[in-house]
Order: C-alpha cells, then sequence, then structure tokens
C-alpha cells in the first residue's frame, strides 16, 4: 500500500496468494466506542476483510506506523498530552504493549519512522511542533526533542500553525505540511544524530487560507502533490513551483466539506483524494508529461473518509468512514483508474486509518 514514503515501511510487496493482516486506528473518545487498534485479514484476491477484533487498547490511535525492519508497531495518542505507544507484534499479528512516550506538545496526528529505522518523527497538531524521538534498543519510543513552528493564515482555524504530515524522501529530506501557516517545511534528516537541518529552500508557500493537510509524491520525488483541507483543492507541484490547483467539489456548496487524504496509484498513473461532508473520492489521471490532472469521477464513501489506502497491486482502495464506523472496500480497475464499491461494507467503531503488517 502506497501514499510517498510516509507509508512505505507499512505497505511493501505482497504475494496476492497471501492474505493481509490489518491494524485499523481509530477514535475512542466518540459514541462509537473504540477500544483503540483493531485487527482484521484482508484476502486481497477477493477483497474480502474477516472479523474486526481489538488488538490493543490505547487512547485515540489516529496514526500507526511500522518499523521497516523490525516487528514493532508505533501508534500516536491523538490527545491534550500527546504520546506515541509502542506495541510489539508477534508471530500471530498480536500486539504487545512496550510503552508509552510523550511527544511534547498536543494532539499528535500523524508519525513516520525514518528510513535507519533509528527515529519517529510526531506532527503535533495542536502542539504547534514536531517531535524528533529515538528508538530504543527494546523498540519503544524515547524521550522527545521537540521542534516548534510558528504562523497562521486568514482561516479562523489558522491561528497558529499545525503541523499535520511528515513524508521523508530521498536523501532524508523531510517535508511537513503546515495547516495552519499554508506552507510545506522542507528539512535534511541526520540519522546519525536524529538533528534536523533547513533544507534549501526552507519551505514552500501555498495560496492564503490553502490548508495543507496530506501530500503525495511520484516515485521519482518530482511531482508533489498537495491536498488542502480548507480549501478542498489539490495542488501540484513540480521542482518547487505550482503548475496546478484543482477543486475537489463538483460544485460551490454550503455544506461542510474539509478534504482528508491523498494517494497517487502505484502505477503512478492516476491520484485519488477523499472529501468528508460530501463523503467520497475524487479520481484523477495524470498527465504523464506535465503531471497535471484531470478529474475522472467520484465514488461515495462511507460518513467522514478521514483515510483510504491503495494496496500494491493497485488493485483494491480500502476507504475508513469514521462517522459511519465502516470499511469501504473498491475494487480499482488499474487500466483505466475506475473505483466499483464491493457490496458488503464491514464496521470498526470510529476508523480513521488502515495499514498492513508488513515490511521490507
Amino acid at each position: 500500500m502506497v501514499r510517498g514514503s510516509a507509508l512505505a515501511v507499512l505497505f511493501c510487496a505482497i504475494s496476492l496468494a497471501q492474505p493481509d493482516r490489518l491494524y485499523i486506528g481509530t477514535y475512542t473518545n466518540t459514541d462509537a466506542h473504540s477500544h483503540g487498534i483493531y485487527s482484521t485479514v484482508f484476502d486481497p484476491e477477493t477483497g474480502k476483510l474477516g472479523e474486526m477484533t481489538p488488538a490493543a487498547e490505547t487512547v485515540n490511535p489516529s496514526f500507526v506506523a511500522r518499523h521497516p525492519s523490525r516487528p514493532i508497531l508505533y501508534a500516536v495518542n491523538e490527545e491534550q498530552q500527546g504520546s506515541v505507544s509502542s506495541f510489539a507484534i508477534d508471530s500471530t499479528g498480536e500486539l504487545k504493549f512496550l510503552g508509552k512516550s510523550s511527544t511534547g506538545g498536543a494532539d499528535p496526528c500523524h508519525l513516520i519512522v525514518d528510513r535507519t529505522g533509528k527515529w519517529l518523527l510526531v506532527a503535533n497538531y495542536s502542539g504547534g511542533n514536531i517531535a524528533v524521538m529515538p528508538i530504543r534498543p527494546d523498540g519503544e519510543a524515547g524521550e522527545a526533542r521537540v521542534i516548534p513552528f510558528s504562523g497562521s493564515g486568514p482561516n479562523p482555524r489558522q491561528k497558529a500553525s499545525h503541523p499535520h504530515e511528515i513524508l521523508e524522501l530521498a536523501g532524508s529530506l523531510i517535508l511537513v505540511s503546515d495547516l495552519g501557516a499554508d506552507r510545506i517545511v522542507r528539512y535534511r534528516l541526520h540519522p546519525e544524530n536524529g538533528t534536523l537541518a533547513p533544507a534549501d529552500p526552507p519551505e514552500i508557500r501555498l495560496p492564503p487560507g490553502s490548508g495543507p493537510r496530506h501530500m503525495a509524491v511520484t516515485p521519482d520525488g518530482g511531482r508533489l502533490y498537495v491536498l488542502s483541507e480548507l480549501a478542498n483543492t489539490v495542488t501540484v507541484f513540480v521542482r518547487g513551483s505550482i503548475i496546478q490547483t484543482v477543486s475537489l467539489l463538483e460544485s460551490q456548496s454550503e455544506a461542510r466539506n474539509t478534504a482528508a487524504e491523498i494517494a497517487i496509484h502505484p502505477g503512478g498513473r492516476y491520484v485519488y483524494a477523499s472529501v468528508r461532508g460530501a463523503d467520497n473520492i475524487v479520481v484523477f489521471a495524470i498527465d504523464p508529461g506535465t503531471g497535471t490532472l484531470r478529474r475522472l469521477g467520484v465514488s461515495s464513501t462511507g460518513a467522514e473518509p478521514r483515510f483510504f489506502t491503495i494496496d500494491r497491486s493497485g488493485k483494491w482502495l480500502l476507504a475508513a468512514g469514521q462517522a459511519s464506523n465502516t470499511i469501504t472496500v473498491f475494487a480499482l480497475d488499474p487500466a483505466t483508474g475506475r473505483l466499483r464499491p464491493q457490496p458488503d461494507s464491514p464496521t470498526v467503531p470510529a476508523p480513521v486509518f488502515i495499514g498492513a503488517d508488513r515490511h521490507p
């Protein structure tokens, strides 16, 4: 499964003959009464999901990352006193709690393990900072070193910086989307000591009020697609310059719409983006020459599709409906990019993340 290097540690090459164990992150502070992380099995031959079973009790595990080489899972605990919970994965896929570590900021909403497997990088949304945490020999996350952000924007939700996602690209280039300040911040990670140094340029800007939330990068790193939550747009960057901005909405509406997730198809020909409120996934074709987007269509999901993922075969898309308590499975045609919903939508309380227990 794929969405740039942020999820590469979770979704690696699969054997279509073998089912995949999935971990589902949820919100526990809702009426859905979630326990935390759930586990299920996905059959990529049939597109069927197995029974959803509780895997670990933990508060608001809204984003999960797997270690690139060790059987360890990390989950943010999105709450005022933000933390990361560490779990060992046994041979059956069961999770054993290793410990809980402060992220040094409120409401962590995203994390990655760097490619060396030495460092956790965490985005503290309400804390207005990011944290770098060493991974200890036992696999638990260590003490956070915090890098503060500053900035604001014209939208009422942009009174301060709100880091929302972290990606690692080739050459230890780190990108951080700042929803509160309409920018993508760029760093170089030094894996030997976990320090971050400003890259050149140190940031790229988006139009005021955009609210950049999540990002997707082509395999060669040359094209960056930024989904903006507040503007409900996808902005296309080529070599750091904006060449196109497209709307995710079919028409202007007074209804509440907030863009949520974006992914590039493994074949590199299509971009997918989800919108809450409209509760759908928009499909775009990528022009192979310019990288610009052409709208192909829209597919309805469960309510509030905060997250979705595409398997590495490019034949399935799974969307988490936070408010409908469902996982919608779509058959994906790699030749056309089109989505076809499957008849059954398994239930799980307040799902907001889907990741596979796979590593390189």
